[in-house]
């Protein structure tokens, strides 16, 4: 690889390192704006995409009426829910709360029932202690789903940090990139 590729590559890496760095670090310090910026730039993309969506229905001249359609009221209701996530972004945020919580239930009640008619390859015990504290992170979710956001975010925030830092850590020396 020549020298030029190589120095485009670090800069690449420490650029992105740098922005992950950050990002973890606000995520950390203000995770609940945090939360809420990221419920408002997903409600923009929903807002945008649903209208991207019609456009292209309507003017998608032969193509089935049924695809037109079909895409125009999806699109509509695409965008409808980028409005409700940008007038309030709270919204989006519990829903995805909640369905991580419900998750966590479905997964506890699976794991028990592998733990309880036991499964290939699996043994009993693991199954109905990982059936256990799913159910148990299913209901502290569904109880407090404004925490379990915050925490998620937090550990995303330190995720972030260790993973930019570590990129900056693993670098090779300029040293290195001028041989």
């Amino acid at each position: 690889m020549d020298s030029r590729a190589v120095r485009t590559f670090r800069v690449f890496v420490v650029v992105t390192a740098v922005v992950a760095v950050v990002l973890g670090v606000v995520a950390v310090v203000l995770p609940r704006p945090s939360l809420v910026v990221v419920a408002l730039v997903f409600g923009v993309y929903l807002v945008v995409s649903g209208v991207l969506r019609v456009v292209a229905a309507v003017r998608g001249h032969g193509t089935p009426p049924l695809w037109r359609w079909t895409s125009g009221v999806v699109g509509t209701l695409v965008a409808l829910a980028g409005l409700v996530a940008l007038l309030d972004p709270a919204i989006p945020l519990v829903v995805y709360a909640v369905l991580a919580g419900v998750a966590f239930l479905v997964e506890g009640v699976a794991a028990l029932v592998g733990g309880a008619v036991g499964h290939p390859g699996s043994s009993r015990v693991p199954s109905v202690v990982s059936g256990v504290l799913s159910l148990l992170g299913g209901v502290a979710v569904l109880l407090a789903p404004g925490l379990a956001l915050t925490v998620f975010t937090v550990l995303a925030g330190i995720a972030l940090i260790v993973v930019g830092a570590g990129a900056l850590l693993l670098l090779p020396p300029r040293a290195a990139v001028r041989r």
